[in-house]
């Protein structure tokens, strides 16, 4: 279990990121498993309905219909409608507690909640660890609704949010504090290098390097020493940047590449790039007689990008493709 000690909200949005949703089917069809972020979207719509609290998010019918509405957006072939289930395998997180009333007390749920249990208000979470401060203030609520769909549904997000019970922040109507600004959307500056934001970055980065096993997927360096994961040579680099301005906010591990620093830095310069065929390109404007760096860089052409071993993390063609229209020529 977390601590009780306050989160900054860089640190919730970091855990946001790692949940542990699961991983099915095949080929083209493998996909993250889409219930324990749909429900935590039903949850900030239920709080800012006034119908759960952080301490007391009951499993009702109410959670259910939420649920079922974004689901439906996001449902791939395979995935059944069953909130039941993120809402007991939430504990896996340590920082969201479902329990039930019974006869002897209030104890822990030790399974699925059915629908028949909706009635009397015996079962319900709490969100514990620090995190449920983040929960009580509109302006919050939507920064955390927008990192969970720049995680696990950007390409949803038009749709995901016409549901919002709550957009007055969107609408303009409540204007965020001075200290927050940091989490505003900036324009492109042209770069094509990703924006910082701390818990956004260190979420993202953790993902994708797990998922190539830290190791640069083009030039193969892996330097990850033992006991310090944070310690290692490779960064994750966005294939769209999460600032551009028509494509970005996509945090999804698939708009994700592990690099190491050179070839990272050569990248967000749009002098390499992935193909649609699972080679890198390279830029025409480089010389192999100017020096040996860019000898090294057209080296790189054509050979195989090494792809994480899951399909479900391989790159997707959206930022392939938008890579490799934008290689310096």
């Amino acid at each position: 279990m977390l601590s009780d000690r306050p989160h900054s909200f860089d640190d919730t949005v970091e855990l946001l990121y790692a949940l542990h949703v699961g991983i099915v089917g095949r080929g083209a069809e493998r996909h993250e498993r889409p219930h324990k972020p749909l429900l935590l979207l039903a949850v900030l719509d239920l709080i800012a309905m006034g119908k759960a609290t952080p301490d007391r998010i009951l499993w009702c019918r109410s959670l259910r219909e939420r649920f079922t509405a974004y689901f439906e957006i996001v449902r791939r072939r395979d995935d059944q409608d069953t909130p039941e289930n993120p809402f007991f395998y939430l504990r896996q997180e340590g920082w969201w507690q479902p329990v039930c009333r019974t006869p002897s007390g209030i104890v822990p749920l030790e399974s699925t909640p059915l629908v028949r249990d909706m009635a009397g208000e015996n079962v319900w979470a709490s969100i514990t660890g620090g995190l449920a401060m983040w929960l009580l203030a509109p302006v919050h609520r939507l920064r955390l609704r927008e990192a969970l769909i720049a995680r696990y549904f950007p390409h949803a997000r038009q749709a995901l949010s016409l549901l919002f019970m709550e957009n007055q922040l969107a609408e303009g109507l409540i204007e965020p504090e001075d200290d927050d600004e940091e989490y505003h959307l900036e324009p492109p500056d042209g770069s094509g290098e990703d924006d910082e934001r701390p818990g956004r970055s260190a979420g993202f980065r953790r993902v994708v390097l797990e998922a190539y096993d830290f190791q640069c997927a083009a030039c193969g360096l892996r330097i990850r020493l033992p006991e310090r994961d944070d310690l290692t040579f490779v960064d994750a680099a966005h294939l769209i940047p999460f600032r551009d301005a028509f494509h970005g906010g996509n945090d999804h591990p698939t708009n994700g590449i592990a690099l190491c620093k050179n070839h990272h830095w050569a990248m967000d310069r749009f002098l390499i790039s992935p193909s649609p065929e699972g080679r890198w390109q390279v830029s025409s404007v480089l010389d192999a007689r100017r020096s040996a760096g860019e000898a090294d860089l057209l080296a790189l052409h054509q050979r195989r990008v090494l792809l994480p071993g899951d399909e479900a993390f391989h790159p997707s063609a959206a930022g392939v493709e938008w890579r490799v229209q934008r290689l310096a020529a």
